[in-house]
C-alpha cells in the first residue's frame, strides 16, 4: 500500500508540476493580425451597408454533435467510459462538415465562432480554422486562442486516454476589413491547480469604419463555465466597463457569443421544465446595462443542450445561453436561432440583423 500511495502521489505531483511549468499566461492585451489572406479574399475597406447580419455559434470543436456526450459534464473527473474522452473521428468529421455547410448557408456579414480548434487531440488534430475559412474565402478572418495546454490530464486515472493537447479559441470572419483587432483577456482567475488546465478566457474585439463616419465595434465573447458564478461576475463587470467606454467614445457596438448564462428575465428551464432539477443557469441582471442597450435573442428556440448524454429531444436539458447585446444607435430587424436539433454541436447558431439608425 505504501508503494501504491507513493506512486499515486508521484503521478499526481508530476502532472501538477508539469502543468505549472508549462502554464500559458497570455498578456492582457494582444494586438491581432488578420489571418493570411486567401487568393479570393476581397473584404471591403469600409462598411457601406446600413443593414448588417451577424451569426454567433459555439461549434463545440466539432466534438459534441448529436451522438456525442462530454464526460466532464457527467462529473467523470477521475474515470470515464473506455473511449469516451474523445468523439470518434468519423463523427467529428461529420460535425465539422455540418458546421462548414452552415457557415456557407447562413449568409452573414460577420461570423463570431467559439470553440474552434486549431490543433487538438480532442478533434483529431484537424485545422478547423482552415476548413471553416474555406467556406467564406472572401472574408477577412482573425483568430485568438483561449485554450492552450500541452496536456489536460483528465480523467485523472486514465493517463492513456487523457483529454490531452489542446489549441482552441475564437474565430471571427467578416466581409469587411477591420481597422483594429485585439485579444482582451477577461479578468479573474480560478484557483490553483484548476486554472492550469482550464481556458484562459478572453474576448476578440474588432472595429470597422463606415462610409458615413461611424465606427462599428464587434465583440466575440465566450464567458466562463464550470464556475460558481463569481468569476463570471468579474468578467461581466469588466465587459460592461469596456462596452460603456466604447459607446462614450462614439462607437456603435454589437456583442455576440456564448455567455454561459441566460439573458435578463429568461427562465433557464423554459425548454425543459420537467428537467429543471438536473441543471441550472445563472441569469444576467435586469439592470446590468444602462438604458439604450438591448439583449437580443430568439425566445422560441434553445441554443444549448447539456451534454451528459447523446442528444435526446425529451431527455436532454436545453436552455438559451447564446445571444447578442446591442448598444445604442442600432435597431434590431430580426433575430433567429437556427434549429439544427443539435446535430453538429451542443450549441445552435443565432443570426441577427441590425440597422444603423
Amino acid at each position: 500500500m505504501k508503494w501504491t500511495g507513493g506512486l499515486l502521489l508521484l503521478y499526481v505531483g508530476g502532472f501538477l508540476l508539469y502543468g505549472t511549468l508549462t502554464d500559458w499566461t497570455p498578456d492582457p492585451i494582444i494586438p491581432l493580425e488578420a489571418l493570411e489572406a486567401r487568393p479570393q479574399e476581397d473584404a471591403k475597406s469600409v462598411i457601406s451597408d446600413s443593414s448588417l447580419t451577424l451569426v454567433t455559434w459555439n461549434i463545440g470543436y466539432a466534438g459534441l454533435g448529436e451522438t456525442a456526450y462530454f464526460f466532464y459534464d457527467r462529473g467523470d473527473f477521475f474515470w470515464t467510459d473506455m473511449g469516451g474522452v474523445r468523439t470518434p473521428e468519423n463523427e467529428v468529421e461529420a460535425a465539422l462538415n455540418g458546421a462548414e455547410v452552415a457557415v456557407s448557408a447562413l449568409a452573414a456579414d460577420f461570423y463570431l465562432l467559439q470553440e474552434v480548434d486549431s490543433f487538438s487531440r480532442r478533434s483529431h488534430y484537424v485545422m478547423q480554422i482552415d476548413s471553416l475559412r474555406d467556406r467564406q474565402p472572401r472574408f477577412q478572418a482573425h483568430f485568438t486562442k483561449n485554450y492552450k495546454n500541452n496536456r489536460v490530464p483528465i480523467p485523472i486515472f486514465q493517463p492513456w486516454d487523457h483529454y490531452g493537447y489542446v489549441r482552441s479559441g475564437l474565430l471571427s470572419m467578416s466581409r469587411f476589413k477591420a481597422d483594429s483587432a485585439v485579444r482582451l483577456a477577461l479578468p479573474g482567475e480560478l484557483s490553483w491547480p484548476t486554472r492550469l488546465f482550464q481556458l484562459d478566457r478572453c474576448v476578440l474585439r474588432q472595429s470597422y469604419p463606415t462610409s458615413w463616419g461611424d465606427t462599428l465595434v464587434v465583440y466575440n465573447v465566450h464567458l466562463s463555465a464550470y464556475d460558481d458564478g463569481s468569476k463570471k461576475a468579474i468578467e461581466m463587470t469588466w465587459l460592461r466597463q469596456q462596452l460603456i467606454a466604447d459607446v462614450e467614445a462614439g462607437y456603435k457596438v454589437v456583442v455576440g457569443g456564448d455567455w454561459n448564462q441566460v439573458p435578463p428575465g429568461f427562465d433557464y428551464a423554459r425548454f425543459s421544465p420537467l428537467l429543471a432539477d438536473q441543471f441550472y443557469q445563472l441569469e444576467v441582471k435586469h439592470d446590468f446595462m444602462p438604458p439604450g442597450w438591448k439583449w437580443i435573442y430568439d425566445p422560441g428556440e434553445p441554443t444549448n443542450r447539456k451534454a451528459q448524454t447523446p442528444y435526446s429531444e425529451k431527455e436532454s436539458p436545453k436552455t438559451l445561453i447564446d445571444f447578442f447585446l446591442v448598444g445604442p444607435g442600432l435597431s434590431i430587424d430580426k433575430v433567429q436561432t437556427i434549429n439544427q436539433q443539435f446535430q453538429f454541436s451542443d450549441h445552435q447558431p443565432v443570426r441577427l440583423q441590425v440597422t444603423f439608425q
